[in-house]
């Protein structure tokens, strides 16, 4: 137990080794060498695919197979898998790697499969490939007009920040991971975050939404209230969205796709309530915008993993929030769906009164009506934030 905390297996342990010193002549990969005493459960989302893949590269495995390796990594990091990818393929190790991005097809990759409609449509050699790429890509209707929110929902403005922290900070035992942070995000201001895996930008945003408890033992006001002044967790949640990859890992509930949607007007992942005939309209409006009306009953888990995101996006969206928080939203989308989100959200910053917090780590997912910038940069053996337009 670390400061009340279980921080799990170390990772040195983890990943397979007999000793944090092994780690420094074993690894396969740099920028984890320093995390190897760390337990798993403190590791970002971004620290823990670099942990996972390292520990299959050590099995020595005869087909090292990699879904979506370069999900939810920094700049450096993806630069890092990249060159040990390729690196291992030009070694001569067989590899399959489950991509959604074409830009992310490697040099050493011989052939290609695409697939379509949970069909296989094409399998070739690289050459032929590139020769059918453009007619092997999904077209997208961009023309469909973003579903409204329901009459009366939206919240009137108010002149009053929508977030307030005062010199937060964040501990787990000895490992600081937000000091002494004051950030200010008024109505109209898109923000987006960023900064290198492990920085503290999901903590920040955990802090925002009420999900990391230690939001009421710091100067937090949300929506003009300060945090651990009487109010719920529900009173939070009603004018917030949220989209993240923790909480598509945690939407296991045997629900259809019309009552996933659904249950972004309740907060609640399924429904436990009668739904109004004007709520399922509006969500199959939803579903329409995203060519899935044909599989309204059809189960949430039936659905692929990019299938999955587009739903809980949708999720978010339904109820237009006051603030909507987008933690990596265009992981697992293939090329054609991550453009379409892009523009959607795109459209709801520049057209609907919801305020958006937007963490990426790619340029390319950069969404139309971002203002403001807050970025985590590395100082010393810790993180400073700039905050600029």
């Amino acid at each position: 137990i670390n400061g009340g905390f279980d921080a799990g297996t170390p990772l040195y342990q983890f990943l397979g080794l007999e000793s944090p010193a092994d780690g420094a002549a074993e690894l396969p990969m740099g920028g984890l060498s320093k995390l190897l005493e760390q337990g798993i459960r403190f590791l970002s989302t971004g620290e823990m695919r670099r942990a996972l893949i390292c520990r299959a590269v050590l099995a020595r495995p005869s087909l090292l197979m990699l879904d979506e390796p370069f999900d939810g990594l920094d700049v450096q990091a993806r630069a890092d898998m990249r060159a040990l990818i390729r690196q291992l393929m030009q070694q001569g190790q067989p590899t399959l790697m489950i991509l959604n991005r074409q830009s992310e097809i490697l040099p050493e990759h011989t052939h290609v499969g695409v697939f379509r409609d949970q069909q296989l449509i094409f399998s070739a050699s690289r050459q032929q490939w590139e020769q059918q790429r453009e007619a092997l890509t999904a077209a997208i209707d961009h023309g469909k007009p973003v579903p409204g929110p329901l009459p009366g929902t939206v919240y009137p403005p108010s002149d009053e920040p929508l977030v307030e922290m005062h010199d937060v900070t964040v501990r787990y035992g000895d490992k600081t991971v937000l000091d002494r942070l004051s950030w200010q995000v008024n109505a109209g201001e898109h923000w987006q975050i960023s900064g290198p895996n492990g920085a503290g930008k999901s903590t920040l945003l955990n802090l925002v939404s009420g999900d990391n408890p230690q939001a009421y033992r710091n100067d937090i006001r949300m929506f003009g209230r300060r945090r651990g002044t009487g109010e719920t967790v529900w009173d939070i949640k009603q004018k917030v969205g949220i989209v993240s990859p923790q909480l598509q890992l945690s939407y296991r509930v045997a629900v259809s796709a019309r009552m996933c949607i659904l249950s972004g007007l309740f907060d609640s992942i399924g429904i436990y309530r009668n739904v109004d005939p004007m709520h399922r309209l509006l969500a199959d409006r939803w579903l329409d915008y995203l060519g899935m009306s044909d599989r309204a009953t059809q189960p949430f888990n039936r659905f692929s993993y990019g299938e999955q995101r587009l739903l809980l996006i949708a999720r978010g969206l339904i109820k237009h929030p006051p603030l909507l928080i987008l933690d990596e939203p265009c992981q697992g989308l293939d090329d054609a769906n991550r453009l379409r989100v892009l523009d959607l959200l795109g459209e709801f910053a520049n057209g609907t009164q919801s305020t958006l917090l937007y963490v990426t780590h790619l340029r390319e997912d950069r969404i139309k009506g971002i203002n403001r910038q807050l970025e985590f940069v590395p100082m010393g053996e810790g993180y400073t934030v700039r905050q600029h337009d």
